[in-house]
């Protein structure tokens, strides 16, 4: 039986710190917490977004996009049901499949929330033990504050 929607929206940032670009997410989400902004941290594996989306209506996931059709630092956001999305282009994990597999998973196990917005930067770097690419921490601000208005749209909606 699947587990109770308990909160109405959930803010997932996937990445790891030691992988360049990969780290959008975690310091994306010491920003919103800063901001007193509820957000959880991930690596991206399916069973762990599989695991957060038995317990959100809406969800917001946070990571490095690879399009290879815009510049590094390019701010991407687009919803599941958006005809450009693709799930593998968010790079939830290592081999970016973590998203993919969530998505065909998450209707058989009846947890599919009811909105999913991917918001992410476009990333180049993913090396071992480097930083942060210079577009992509340049553009951090705005990726946190994209993921500011889509969290007060949310909270701020009646109940659905």
């Amino acid at each position: 039986m699947p587990k109770q929607k308990s909160y109405l929206a959930l803010i997932l940032c996937c990445g790891r710190m030691d992988r360049g670009d990969d780290a959008i997410g975690p310091l994306c989400a010491d920003a919103l917490q800063n901001r007193k902004i509820p957000s959880r941290t991930i690596r991206g594996d399916t069973s762990e977004i599989l695991d957060a989306w038995h317990t959100a209506q809406h969800v917001i996931m946070v990571d490095a996009i690879v399009t290879g059709q815009a510049p590094p630092g390019t701010l991407h956001c687009l919803e599941a049901r958006d005809q450009r999305f693709r799930p593998a282009m968010a790079r939830c994990s290592a081999t970016g499949l973590g998203l993919v597999q969530a998505m065909k998973l998450a209707p058989l196990l009846k947890c599919m929330p009811t909105s999913m917005l991917l918001i992410g930067l476009e990333a180049g770097n993913f090396e071992w033990a480097s930083t942060l690419s210079q577009p992509v921490a340049a553009a951090m601000p705005q990726l946190v504050e994209a993921i500011v208005l889509e969290w007060q749209r949310l909270v701020a909606a009646p109940a659905r």
